[in-house]
């Protein structure tokens, strides 16, 4: 959207305020030394030698001697900080001299004891069996995209998220530890224990306290049959013991398109036109450039003279900056009698394709009250509305490709100040695509929604804990959609459609614990019910005098009208239980045991049984283990279990029929009466490693993970009758892997510190069966039996036709010649034909990582975040546009590529020699279109900078904290579109290059303020 200068200012003023406060000096009377000497102590009460000492915000200091006894002379309203490895750091305020002061230190909180919320329950991460990924909050916090999925990329080993630049993140697609299934591969999301499927693009990352993943079959069993895609479970912030606490968090981006096609000017469109006319043996000549032996641009494209010969930037038309904000603020306090969080955010994101937005407003509020000494209740509850404007991308006819292949030549508006039709001025369908914006300025997408539980919690006696918990969600969208006139001829029409989805869920659960000597075990019991129910409605007309959006409503339609409606509903019963068992911190058991019953099949096959089970084995707690420095902590885990899927469609089981008043009532779709579950079997084993004191953190995990009985849809044999569309389980498909993760914290040197965090994770897929009646399905892409999912199938090139030699003995090949792609002959027959098509790319990578970077000096941290993928093919669609004078219609543009075509004096050229005669079918799926999509990228990097106490205290504040942070500043690629990373094309499929919504690179700049 259009920036106006107003707001331009503000924002300037505004930066240059934060410039100004972060580099004026900030000046301190003079203070006066006093002295300080006293003990430190450890927990036991023992001296703790070696305790550095330091004035904050100097490098004077002391350290502890043998004694744990210290000495040091420090200004009154300075800040004593004192550090020891392996326990939390302690500040102390010099007011006053004091010679008799006793300070205690407590060891460290390390990672191992950090609590995970995994099903129904929490652990430390220490006493974990299954494979379950912690993942940092402070990355989340640190990405600077408004929705949570966007933030995990690259962080976590065996999470492999792919996502383009439309504002909010809608795009954005998650697989943890590859495809399960030919199905929806998406994962289950677990908030404050209610679970949910819906777009994390309302929550507010600023809002999450913890987020785990748990990947393998025994960890997320107990969540059973939406379980077999992994699961996500996030945890919100609640109000912590002591005073009130305030925390705003502001930043503004600028965001600017990091790439964009290089095409052909007007003036270089002519000269590759006539190139390929004089190839072909044609005569030259084109409206646009005369009739002349070479090129000669006209002075008019049109008979009216409105419409000049100009050389247009389409992509430069449709792409601009834009200024971006977002603001969180959260109030929270909590007493012994309970706790109470309120926050609230604002994003303002405004896309860089022009009319493209997205704005949400979200609130939450969370407490906690302990209203007697056994009772417990509370409620976390979120609401969030959301407004956004997408665009079509990743499409053929999408406003993106339209922009890279409109004619250079034609204006975007004529001298009278009208939009240009391509069609009347050069018999193009491709449309204006400014003109297409404009257009769409009305559309808009208005959602809401409403997700949060209420629990209470009873401990009638030790050790036991039974909770209820219910869970609502409320989601619902309207919709407005205006489609204007491009051509006189066009009928102009509106559809405005509306829909809900509530859900609803109650779990309760019993826990019982209990310690004897050596012996430690809990047992988790529980029910849960879900019931879904979703209605939409829908009306469209044609027809309308005026384009004014206040005019287009559906009464004020000249034409056809039309409405729609539907109702669907589906429910989930549940049992489930899960025993815990630890002898002497050694040996750790656990088994899961979950049944389901859904509505989505039959009372004969709707409930099934998902069990796991898991052990570990820590092997540092053995007597026999020598106790060494370097080996801190070594864990080796193991296990095994099933999840369920029936992620289709409500009313599968049953036959569905279509009333037409010409042919009467016939079959829709056929009933599947005996479908049974999709089950996900896996098995897991891992290691986890503590070296130097857990300084070094090392885990593994290698999994195998097969789907049985995947439900699928053969090809209907006929178009009606008992053949028609049918569910069937028939499938199976497999995947294994493993994933590495490496964290390192090192120890202080002087002010300076750094830490490292490495994630190495790689999945093979396979599809070992489809169905009883074919072995693949798709053309151009593929799901194949033996082959990963998705995979590219076409032509092997080999090389372009030299001479006429190379013509006569290459086999027959229709369109055949010098300059144009060879083709080979694979089942060597003789003929190029679609025998001669094979397997010619994968999407999916060999490799995924990621890097984290922390460098700590004094108050500042410089923060850098790499991630990669290596070793996956994407098909470039794009380039038949480019490179292909054939392909789409004949007055469009292509690339810069096509000036270095082959002729007789560029033999070495990669492209074809140039033509408007398509005889070699040179477009056709082939490894000239297929790339290597491997790419190492910068997604940002960040510098912080955190203000010292003593200007806190004069501020009167509790933290302040600014930073600048640039985003997506470079790529490593061989590849030759605008970024490897590339979104779902057609709903799930990867590694298809058909001109998404950009990514952009951003510069940011923000403030982090405590009260």
């Amino acid at each position: 959207m259009k920036k106006n200068s107003l707001k331009s200012r503000i924002l300037r003023n505004i930066i240059l305020s934060l410039f100004m406060l972060f580099f004026i000096p900030i000046t301190a009377q003079v203070k006066e030394d006093v002295s300080i000497s006293g003990t430190i102590l450890d927990q036991t009460g023992n001296p703790l030698p070696g305790v550095s000492v330091v004035i904050e915000g100097t490098n004077s200091g002391t350290i502890s001697d043998v004694n744990g006894l210290f000495s040091i002379k420090a200004p009154t309203g300075t800040t004593l900080t004192l550090s020891f490895i392996g326990m939390e750091s302690v500040t102390y305020r010099v007011t006053s001299p004091v010679n008799d002061l006793s300070i205690t230190m407590v060891d460290q909180l390390t990672s191992l004891d950090v609590i995970v919320v995994t099903g129904y329950s929490s652990e430390k991460k220490k006493d974990l069996t299954g494979a379950v990924s912690v993942v940092d909050v402070d990355m989340i916090q640190k990405a600077g995209t408004p929705n949570v999925l966007q933030s995990l990329q690259g962080t976590t080993p065996g999470v492999n998220i792919i996502t383009d630049g439309a504002p909010g993140g809608g795009n954005t697609q998650i697989r943890i530890r590859g495809m399960s299934t030919v199905n929806s591969n998406q994962p289950l999301y677990v908030i404050d224990g209610v679970p949910t499927t819906e777009n994390m693009s309302s929550i507010n990352p600023n809002d999450i306290e913890s987020l785990q993943v748990l990947k393998d079959a025994s960890s997320a069993s107990i969540y059973g049959a939406r379980a077999a895609n992994g699961v996500i479970v996030i945890t919100t912030k609640k109000g912590k013991q002591g005073k009130l606490n305030i925390e705003f968090v502001a930043s503004s981006s600028l965001q600017t398109i990091a790439k964009t096609f290089d095409v052909l000017s007007a003036d270089q469109w002519g000269q590759a036109y006539f190139a390929a006319q004089k190839n072909d043996g044609t005569t030259v000549g084109h409206p646009f450039y005369g009739y002349e032996s070479e090129s000669n641009p006209v002075q008019f494209l049109d008979a009216d003279n409105l419409v000049p010969y100009s050389n247009t930037d389409w992509q430069n038309e449709i792409y601009s900056s834009s200024w971006n904000q977002k603001y969180a603020l959260t109030i929270s306090n909590g007493t012994e009698k309970g706790s109470m969080l309120f926050s609230t955010s604002y994003v303002n994101q405004d896309g860089l394709i022009d009319q493209s937005f997205y704005k949400r407003f979200s609130a939450r509020l969370n407490s906690t009250f302990n209203i007697f000494d056994k009772v417990t209740i509370g409620e976390n509850l979120m609401l969030a509305q959301w407004t956004d404007r997408g665009v079509t991308t990743q499409d053929d006819r999408g406003v993106t490709y339209n922009a890279m292949r409109q004619h250079p030549a034609i204006p975007v508006k004529d001298l009278n100040g009208d939009y240009t039709n391509p069609l009347t001025i050069a018999s193009s369908d491709i449309a204006n695509p400014v003109h297409e914006l404009y257009n769409n300025r009305d559309d808009k997408n208005q959602s809401w929604r409403i997700f949060g539980n209420a629990f209470i919690e009873i401990k009638p006696i030790k050790d036991l804990s039974i909770k209820s918990n219910i869970g609502i969600e409320h989601v619902q969208f309207f919709t407005n959609d205006f489609t204007r006139k491009l051509q006189t001829s066009d009928i102009n029409s509106v559809y405005r459609g509306y829909g809900q989805g509530d859900t609803w869920t109650w779990t309760n659960t019993a826990m019982y614990g209990k310690q004897l000597n050596d012996h430690n075990f809990n047992i988790l019991l529980g029910t849960e019910a879900i019931a879904y129910k979703y209605e939409g409605l829908s009306g469209s007309g044609q027809g309308y005098s005026f384009d004014d959006e206040n005019f287009m409503v559906l009464d004020a339609a000249s034409g056809v009208r039309s409405s729609g409606g539907g109702i669907t509903e589906w429910g989930l019963y549940s049992l489930f239980g899960k025993a815990n068992y630890n002898f002497k911190d050694k040996y750790l058991v656990s088994a899961t045991l979950r049944r389901d019953a859904t509505s989505r099949l039959s009372s004969d096959n709707n409930s099934g049984v998902f069990p796991a089970f898991t052990g570990a084995w820590r092997i540092t707690e053995e007597d026999f283990f020598p106790q060494t420095n370097w080996l801190s902590y070594l864990k080796l885990r193991a296990g095994w279990g099933v999840n369920g899927n029936t992620d289709i469609d409500n009313y599968v089981i049953y036959s569905t029929y279509v009333n037409d008043a010409a042919s009467g009532i016939s079959i829709n779709t056929t009933g599947s009466p005996d479908l049974k579950w999709e089950t996900t079997t896996q098995t897991n084993l891992g290691l986890d490693m503590g070296l130097f004191n857990n300084s070094l953190n090392i885990t593994f995990d290698y999994y195998t993970k097969n789907t049985e009985d995947m439900l699928t849809i053969p090809p209907v044999l006929a178009s009606a009758g008992q053949n028609a569309a049918r569910w069937t389980n028939t499938g199976n498909m497999e995947n294994k892997g493993f994933e590495l993760n490496i964290g390192y914290n090192s120890k202080m040197y002087g002010d300076f510190s750094w830490a490292a965090n490495v994630n190495v994770s790689k999945y093979k897929n396979k599809l070992v069966k489809l169905n009883n009646l074919v072995n693949y399905t798709g053309g151009d892409i593929r799901n194949m039996e033996g082959q990963p999912i998705g995979v590219f199938y076409g032509y092997v090139t080999d090389g372009i036709f030299q001479n006429e030699e190379e013509v006569r003995n290459h086999a027959d090949q229709q369109g055949k010649g010098i300059g144009r792609i060879k083709y080979m002959d694979l089942d060597n027959n003789g003929f190029i034909n679609d025998d001669d098509r094979t397997v010619i790319g994968d999407p999916n990578p060999d490799l995924t990582c990621g890097l984290n970077l922390d460098l700590n000096y004094k108050k500042f941290t410089l923060s850098a975040f790499f991630s990669s993928e290596l070793g996956f093919d994407i098909f470039n669609t794009t380039k038949r546009q480019l490179d292909f004078m054939t392909y789409g219609p004949v007055a469009t543009n292509r690339g810069i590529s096509v000036l270095d075509a082959w002729s007789p004096t560029n033999t070495g050229a990669t492209v074809p020699a140039l033509t408007l005669l398509n005889t070699n079918n040179e477009t056709r799926a082939s490894t000239y279109f297929i790339e290597d999509g491997s790419y190492v990228k910068l997604k940002f990097l960040r510098l912080n900078y955190k203000f010292d106490s003593s200007i806190l205290e004069k501020l009167n504040l509790g933290a302040l904290s600014l930073y600048v942070q640039a985003e997506n500043l470079f790529t490593i690629t061989d590849y030759s579109g605008l970024d490897p990373e590339i979104a779902p094309f057609g709903g799930s499929l990867r590694g298809v290059d058909n001109a998404p919504y950009p990514i952009s690179r951003n510069f940011i700049m923000g403030v982090n303020i405590k009260f």
